[in-house]
């Protein structure tokens, strides 16, 4: 998707995954969140460009490109009476395969579009025999999200009305009949969501078309809780019918329960250029230490696969004893210098919790030279790991350098669907004429194939973790060490 001068963005490329499953879009306020759901779902849903973009200049866009096919959202102008006029238009060249449903801010949502006073009292008039009986999959997901109770709206009713372009609810508590009007907004906003994700999984025949989910600040409306369970129930329908739901989010609740791959952080710097940070760990993208409070120590890490080997030290080496330890992952080695700094700056653990940083053995260089430039002087304990990155780790130990034990350790374990030999020479074929330093072409390789055989990318990370430990005792002695100092 290409943005080009719509609201606070100036000119924005990015990729967005089709594939099904949960993703965030975050960053601070005013950052382009709203504007990047928005724009995104304009893909597949018709907008009136002016009434949600408001003023734009003659030489905006929105472009898209998926599998060859294009669609482009543009400015053209036209003569009215003798006057020059610009409108929005939408051009294509092949059919983009994409369907979906865009739930949008208070504002510009899909509720109540065409409402007034008048058909609001004409609706508190409405006879009983005019109702018919709320589906199941509504009625009863309604009061498992917001209430944590299926029966809670037992009698929940809707009614067909043309003159507000579909159904309107209405539920019956203790003999008194609540309308959709007056029901909470997180009653409003949730009715809406499920009643267009039950028209669609009844409109659902081609599960391999992708199906885009777009919901914008929904955490507006809903209780924590609340939030919880929605997330739980959108997981089990993304599974199910081949969704991916993007949130517009800064809450905590929402991220917290995403992978860090599936958070996109919307990063504006000074001069109003915009940074896409993906993937991105929940601790970096809200700046909050989620659970922590009441920690003796944090240590700050920068992916799974640190978070693994240092987890596995403190217990082997009974690091824990009277103390409450938690490793944070943060993603790249300037996000963690970054939030450590933050954390020490303004306090946001505590007095009672201590920080200290472990990154990967291959930044060393760049993470001095990233201190010295950022001026960071708060004495935050810095350490590294035996390794380099996990992605450098499996290329060099799979691929450049051979470790015959190891690669048999995972070819047996876990590739069986397809042998890790048939991935290493798709993937030398594949990239013999290009460069892959960094072992992520590899490694995304690997992941999509145990993601297509169902097993958890935990159980590489642990096996490597262990592998790790067992053969490099020495430097891992030295990071033991550290850590030992650090808790005591």
């Amino acid at each position: 998707m290409h943005i080009h001068k719509i609201k606070c963005i100036d000119d924005l490329t990015l990729e967005l995954p089709i594939e099904k499953g949960l993703y965030a879009i975050t960053g601070m306020n005013g950052s382009g969140k709203s504007t990047i759901a928005t724009s995104a779902a304009s893909v597949f849903y018709i907008f009136m460009m002016n009434e949600y973009f408001g003023t734009t200049d003659n030489d905006s866009f929105i472009s898209f490109e998926l599998d060859g096919a294009k669609a482009k959202w543009h400015k053209f102008s036209q003569t009215r009476n003798s006057r020059k006029v610009f409108g929005w238009g939408k051009t294509t060249s092949g059919r983009i395969k994409l369907k979906g449903f865009y739930e949008g801010s208070l504002i510009y949502g899909n509720r109540f579009r065409n409402t007034s006073f008048n058909k609001v009292l004409r609706l508190e008039k409405v006879n009983n025999l005019q109702l018919i009986k709320a589906d199941d999959f509504i009625r009863q997901n309604l009061g498992l999200i917001l209430q944590g109770n299926a029966e809670y709206y037992e009698q929940l009713f809707s009614l067909e009305e043309s003159s507000f372009n579909g159904k309107i609810f209405f539920y019956e508590k203790n003999g008194r009949r609540v309308s959709q009007f007056h029901m909470s907004t997180g009653e409003n906003l949730l009715i809406s969501i499920l009643n267009s994700l039950f028209m669609r999984i009844n409109d659902r025949n081609e599960k391999d078309t992708p199906f885009l989910v777009i919901l914008d600040e929904i955490e507006l409306a809903l209780h924590p809780s609340s939030l919880k369970r929605l997330v739980q129930f959108l997981e089990d329908m993304s599974s199910r019918y081949n969704y991916a739901i993007y949130f517009s989010t800064h809450s905590l609740e929402l991220i917290s329960g995403i992978k860090p791959d599936n958070i996109f952080y919307i990063d504006r710097h000074t001069d109003n250029r915009i940074e896409v940070i993906n993937p991105c760990y929940p601790a970096y993208a809200t700046r909050m230490l989620y659970d922590h409070t009441g920690y003796d120590n944090v240590i700050m890490v920068e992916d799974d696969l640190a978070k693994a080997i240092i987890d596995h030290l403190l217990r082997e080496e009974m690091l824990l004893n009277g103390k409450l330890v938690h490793v944070l992952p943060c993603g790249g080695y300037t996000n963690v210098i970054d939030l450590a700094h933050d954390v020490v700056t303004y306090n946001l653990l505590g007095r009672i919790s201590s920080v200290c940083v472990v990154l990967d053995g291959d930044v060393k260089e760049k993470a001095a030279n990233y201190i010295a430039k950022k001026n960071i002087c708060n004495n935050i304990p810095l350490n590294y790991l035996p390794i380099e990155s996990l992605e450098k780790y499996l290329r060099n130990i799979l691929y450049v350098n051979v470790d015959q034990r190891f690669f048999r350790l995972l070819n047996d374990y876990l590739f069986h669907k397809k042998s890790l030999t048939s991935i290493l020479d798709e993937y030398k074929l594949n990239f013999q004429d290009k460069t892959d330093n960094s072992g992520k072409e590899l490694y995304k390789m690997l992941d999509a194939e145990l993601k297509d055989q169902r097993i958890e990318r935990s159980q590489l990370i642990s096996m490597t973790m262990k592998y790790i430990i067992e053969t490099d005792k020495e430097r891992v002695k030295k990071i033991v060490n550290f850590l030992r100092k650090q808790l005591a």
